[in-house]
């Protein structure tokens, strides 16, 4: 059952996303053009020169607008779905809670890592083709894969290395799944009384980022410290060594939080949810 509700999340959710990404794209190519023409004879007709700046600032706020949009349908969602009236059907049919939440946060994930790929991919692609780079010269100007690692097996960070883009990698997971149930955590448990849901959803928002961060910096600035001692900062590899515990620190306290924040948006929805 919760492929069927992913499918038709993706599906809702795609009708909104997909145009803006689509939108986007097509100011990526005006932009590229409006570069051109600033660089060209075209900048000296004021009326073109003023068009040229204006598609440019329409492209750097629609790339903040895509960014915030996947935030937007996100809680938009998860508030129209599951709390408002639709959600007496939501809860009618043969599913659970947690395929519920799961449904909207993996959906939530993917428009969320797929819109910064989208992004990065714009900007990127925008910046070799009015530098008059192609992939290729760049690749071919770039070492070899086992070069690379022979330079780390050398220096002897490799393992390292690798150790501390996992962490990353993991954390930038973690991040991100926190930032949903943060959402979902305080709308839910908002929605738990009958009068003023959505200022007590504020309410608990504001409540739990303290909480958070009160405890990410007693248990972040602790930890840090003691880990400190432990390493020898003078030489790469311990370097390096003391960032991935650094990062195994955070990720320990993005798990906390997202047990935390899952449990409060199941515990919300399952009992003490008021949709009157």
């Amino acid at each position: 059952m919760l492929g069927k509700l992913l499918k038709h999340e993706f599906r809702a959710t795609g009708r909104i996303m997909l145009p803006l990404m689509g939108a986007l794209l097509a100011l990526a190519l005006m932009a590229n053009l409006s570069i051109r023409g600033m660089t060209s004879s075209l900048s000296d007709i004021p009326a073109l020169r003023i068009l040229f700046i204006l598609i440019l600032i329409f492209f750097g706020m629609g790339m903040v607008a895509v960014g915030v949009m996947a935030l937007v349908v996100m809680v938009s969602r998860f508030y129209r779905n599951l709390l408002k009236s639709e959600g007496y059907l939501m809860f009618t049919l043969p599913v659970s809670v947690h395929e519920l939440i799961w449904s909207k946060l993996i959906v939530s994930l993917v428009w969320f890592f797929a819109t910064a790929l989208f992004i990065f991919l714009i900007l990127a692609l925008t910046g070799l083709n009015l530098s008059g780079t192609n992939l290729e010269m760049i690749f071919s100007e770039l070492p070899s894969w086992s070069e690379v690692v022979r330079e780390l097996d050398e220096l002897g960070i490799r393992g390292a290395l690798t150790q501390l883009m996992a962490w990353s990698a993991v954390i930038m997971l973690l991040g991100a799944i926190v930032s949903c149930l943060h959402f979902y955590g305080a709308m839910a448990l908002g929605h738990m009384f009958t009068k003023n849901k959505v200022l007590l959803s504020v309410v608990f928002f504001i409540l739990i980022s303290f909480a958070f961060n009160t405890m990410e910096m007693g248990y972040g600035l602790s930890g840090i410290a003691m880990e400190a001692q432990s390493f020898d900062m003078h030489t790469a590899k311990e370097g390096i060594r003391f960032a991935s515990r650094v990062c195994m620190h955070a990720c320990i306290m993005q798990v906390v939080q997202a047990a935390v924040l899952y449990l409060a948006t199941a515990l919300g929805l399952k009992r003490g949810l008021n949709l009157e």
